[in-house]
């Protein structure tokens, strides 16, 4: 859901100290602090507030969920809430709260959740309520009861309130500071509270005393670092500055493995592909697009980028998402063919901005091979390197024609993945790319409110054939999460969700 870029500096541990709050660092030279190099910048601590991946790992950290999933995503349990009942007509949702407190010591109430809830479906700058438009309205029917409404059956609702963007905030700290102050320095729910952010480097988090899972977290504090350039984090990794990098080139991971790192393929619900600006030219005509498409070898960029590990992408789906349609084949480069769809498609002018994130290796070379491929076809592909910031702001503004990108989903229920990318009628465009099917709009309102299997299965592969044919976006290969541990880092993955699993478990040895 954004870009992969990645990190930095050592000498700003004698300083840890000093900081406000971080009373952890003082005096215990023995702290297990775990160190992240991520490639893209923390924009904001606000979960409500973004769809930024660097954003959701590290809110993931620092707010609670009312349930919680399982590692490989495929079930969600008890979290903040330890049970929970629905009524007969599926409209009622009704959670039981836990004894918790936020990271201030203030006790976790209905009325913060249903405040969560609603802020995170109905305030006007909400970044991502497009999963919850069945959501009514969350009350509060007691301190340890809240009450979801919705207006219709909605399938996929239960794993919906697991998903970062539903952390649960205190309602009395958020109204006193205001959204802005909130957003810097928040009070937290779930394992680490905030201490510090520097914008252009980290954040520093400690361990939540108050979380409410008793002895837990096993680590004292993160500090999650920006580090744009990928070998940089791989060098960083080496040297003891980083424990973890998120982000390796797949080139380098074999040499981290070999030097006793971990750095084994992650299974991630990520869908690599060339996005397009559907309402610029020449991506308003379809011809064109096609013949993009046609002309674009999946296989070739899937082994040379990935080496082997990502597969060529057959569908806007992840394979790891419920209801991926096997079926559909994978659209083998017949340049013939899109010689041809380039000449029915009358544009005279057969070139456009291709723009990636520079320093990120995979995507750089991604657009020199669609370049090169594009290139015998008769259409040429300008690449232009651009800052990872700066490529998302421009994605989301639509100042593009075309860039390299990638999204995930973070359940395995395709819905949210769905009104991710190809929901003409939500706020974020089909992942910006304008892209608009009445069709498509419907089949998804109607996947969304089936509870047979096999009937969503078949509304899903219908969708999935009509974005492939409309070239809704070019997909190309589906590639696997490219992680460096630290020898000393036990028990941390980055599951399909883009969630570090049980991180209030993780340990340093």
């Amino acid at each position: 859901m954004d870009r992969r870029s990645f990190l930095q500096t050592t000498a700003f541990a004698a300083g840890l100290a000093t900081l406000p709050g971080l009373a952890f660092r003082a005096g215990a030279a023995d702290a297990k602090i775990l160190r992240m190099g991520y490639g893209s910048d923390v924009l904001t601590l606000d979960p409500i507030k973004t769809v930024y991946g660097s954003d959701i790992i590290i809110q993931g950290l620092m707010f609670a969920r009312l349930l919680q999933a399982n590692a490989d995503r495929s079930e969600v349990g008890p979290g903040l809430a330890e049970k929970w009942d629905i009524s007969d007509d599926g409209l009622i949702y009704t959670f039981y709260l836990r004894d918790a407190k936020f990271s201030d010591g203030s006790p976790i109430t209905a009325e913060d959740v249903a405040f969560s809830y609603t802020r995170m479906r109905f305030q006007k700058d909400t970044a991502y309520n497009a999963p919850f438009q069945p959501l009514k309205e969350a009350k509060a029917k007691d301190a340890k009861t809240v009450v979801m409404t919705l207006d219709r059956k909605f399938t996929p609702f239960l794993t919906l309130t697991e998903i970062w963007n539903t952390g649960i905030v205190p309602k009395a700290a958020v109204e006193k500071m205001g959204d802005d102050a909130f957003a810097k320095a928040p009070v937290t729910s779930g394992p680490f509270k905030f201490v510090d952010w520097k914008p252009g480097d980290r954040v520093v988090l400690a361990k939540n005393e108050h979380y409410y899972r008793p002895g837990l977290p096993h680590l004292d504090g993160i500090e999650f670092r920006y580090v744009p350039d990928d070998n940089t984090r791989v060098s960083m990794l080496q040297a003891g500055e980083i424990d973890v990098n998120i982000g390796v080139p797949i080139a380098r991971l074999a040499e981290l493995k070999a030097a006793g790192f971990r750095a084994d393929p992650e299974t991630s619900s990520v869908t690599y592909e060339l996005l397009i600006n559907h309402s610029k030219a020449p991506f308003d005509n379809l011809k064109f697009r096609q013949a993009v498409s046609h002309g674009i070898d999946r296989q070739a960029i899937a082994d040379t980028v990935t080496l082997g590990s990502g597969v060529a992408a057959n569908s806007i789906f992840s394979p790891a998402l419920n209801y991926f349609d096997k079926s559909l084949p994978v659209i083998q480069r017949d340049v013939a063919k899109a010689k041809a769809l380039l000449a029915e498609s009358g544009v005279k002018d057969a070139s456009f901005e291709l723009m990636v994130a520079a320093g990120v290796s995979d995507d750089e070379k991604t657009a020199i091979l669609i370049q090169a491929q594009l290139a015998d076809v008769g259409i040429t592909a300008n690449v232009a390197k651009v800052d990872p910031t700066s490529v998302w702001t421009r994605l989301i503004d639509g100042d593009y024609q075309s860039q390299i990108n990638w999204w995930y989903n973070e359940t395995r229920d395709p819905d949210n993945a769905l009104r991710w990318c190809a929901w003409g009628a939500g706020d974020n465009k089909s992942y910006y790319t304008r892209y608009n099917n009445d069709e498509v709009n419907k089949l998804i309102e109607e996947g969304a409110g089936e509870t047979d299997g096999d009937k969503r299965a078949a509304i899903y592969a219908k969708i999935q054939q009509i974005t492939v044919d409309e070239v809704a976006q070019v997909a190309l290969y589906y590639p696997a999460w490219l992680n460096g541990y630290s020898p000393k880092v036990k028990d941390l993955i980055l599951n399909i969700g883009l969630q570090f699993s049980e991180i209030d478990q993780t340990d340093l040895v």
